[in-house]
């Protein structure tokens, strides 16, 4: 019994250190609900056995050994549950995408110009929506810039830098052809992008449905075929700044998003002049009416993340607080193959996204199948009408997700083991709403660019 008692103690105590750890990263990151929250579990657990030596001293022993034995029957439960293997299915042949059916596209159209009313006449199902949406202000527009002046302000700036870069993203192409090795070149690309500023890489090989199939956006004419030959699909992500997402769905997050496009268009023009200057065709994919490609496709299948219930990637270190770059080339590469780390059956317990999504717009149910693809769907008019109303790109979606909290030695752990164990993913969702909440308190403090 002695012995019982004895490990049971130092078990307790392992269980007053982590929580113990845990007051001091929510003290770090400002996180103050989870912060009161895990001092009063700390609290609690340190005072508990206090009270029970002052009152209860002959049971103390046996207090020990049931903590022993609760902790033990615990750690049973999670580590013998089976590991999440719930993967992105594709379930039928996927055609390829007019990007001139994506909602960006269909709102950069001039109403009654020749190209609104011929599209509208081929999808006349989109249209009563579409033109109730154009009542509303458009991001950039005076109502919304009046609002935060100095925001807005930089975030229009930053967005009208990325307009400038559509005519750079292709080029000549070197004449002389530098013969490397496929290894090689992987090494080099991926160097070289951490050098840029990328915070993680894969490579995939395109499918013809990766590419859009007519310009909806960009520097080449509206409406023309896409032809792009292209072998190989170069994607990378940067982070983006939490403490940023965390004033979602306000002004500072539209500030971090055109940044981290700004970033990613840097380094995207970089590497394909690059590549070019090898002797390689290469174009680049940017923010900013740019994409010939499908970004998200893309990155899923180059191994950087799956694909969440809001209908963007989740990387396993940085969640969905992430934004992507893409560099499409005929320069000989090695492709990686998707990943799996439990998103599917997190996704499926968790909903914290579509319970918090202002617009009702990221579903609370089932997968359905769309292009071929068994996902889960947003309503994207609804997204992009609230868009529109706050005039920012929301985020809210991102800030509450669990995967976006920061990425340290702490948070890092509890991935794992969601990565891991599904009966850790259950314990984690339901830790994750009671310290942080179900509906986790926006960031109240002032900006950076505020006194």
């Amino acid at each position: 019994m002695n012995l019982l008692s004895f490990s049971g103690q130092l078990v307790y105590a392992v269980l007053v250190l982590f929580f113990f750890i845990f007051v001091l990263f929510n003290l770090v990151e400002k996180e103050y609900r989870a912060l009161r929250r895990s001092l009063a579990v700390f609290l609690f657990l340190v005072i508990l056995p206090v009270l029970f030596y002052l009152f209860l001293s002959s049971t103390l022993v046996l207090f020990f050994v049931v903590i022993l034995i609760l902790i033990i029957i615990f750690m049973l439960i999670i580590f013998l549950s089976p590991t999440p293997k719930g993967q992105l299915q594709i379930v039928s042949d996927q055609a390829r995408i007019d990007e001139r059916d994506i909602i960006f596209a269909r709102f950069d159209l001039k109403e009654n110009s020749p190209e609104y009313n011929a599209y509208y006449q081929n999808r006349p199902e989109y249209k009563a929506g579409d033109d109730q949406i154009r009542q509303l202000p458009d991001l950039f527009e005076p109502q919304h810039i009046q609002k935060d002046p100095v925001l807005m302000s930089l975030g229009d700036a930053e967005f009208e830098f990325l307009e400038h870069q559509m005519t750079i993203v292709n080029g000549e192409i070197g004449r002389e052809k530098i013969i490397r090795s496929e290894e090689d070149n992987n090494h080099m690309i991926r160097s070289i992008l951490r050098y840029l500023g990328s915070d993680d890489c894969g490579i995939c090989r395109l499918d013809s449905s990766d590419v859009y199939s007519h310009v909806g956006r960009g520097p080449e004419k509206y409406g023309s075929e896409v032809k792009n030959t292209h072998k190989y699909g170069i994607s990378f992500i940067i982070k983006m700044d939490f403490d940023m997402i965390r004033h979602a769905p306000r002004p500072p997050v539209i500030v971090e998003t055109a940044k981290q496009y700004v970033e990613a268009a840097k380094i995207s023009v970089i590497l394909a002049a690059f590549i070019r200057r090898l002797g390689y065709s290469a174009r680049a994919n940017i923010a900013g009416s740019n994409y010939q490609t499908l970004m998200v496709p893309c990155a899923w299948k180059a191994g950087l993340g799956e694909m969440g219930r809001m209908g963007i990637l989740i990387h396993p270190r940085f969640g969905p607080s992430i934004r992507i770059g893409l560099v499409t080339t005929d320069l000989p590469l090695i492709t990686n193959k998707p990943i799996v780390f439990g998103v599917q059956d997190f996704c499926k317990k968790c909903q914290k996204c579509a319970n918090n999504c202002p617009a009702e717009a990221v579903p609370k149910g089932d997968k359905i199948k769309e292009n071929g693809v068994l996902k889960w769907v947003i309503k994207r008019e609804k997204c992009y009408k609230y868009w529109r109303k706050v005039g920012t790109d929301c985020s809210t979606c991102i800030f509450v997700c669990p995967y976006s909290k920061p990425d340290n030695l702490f948070h890092n752990m509890v991935r794992n083991l969601a990565t891991n164990f599904s009966a850790a993913q259950s314990l984690f969702v339901w830790a994750d709403d009671f310290f942080y909440g179900k509906k986790p308190d926006i960031r109240k403090k002032p900006h950076p660019f505020q006194k």
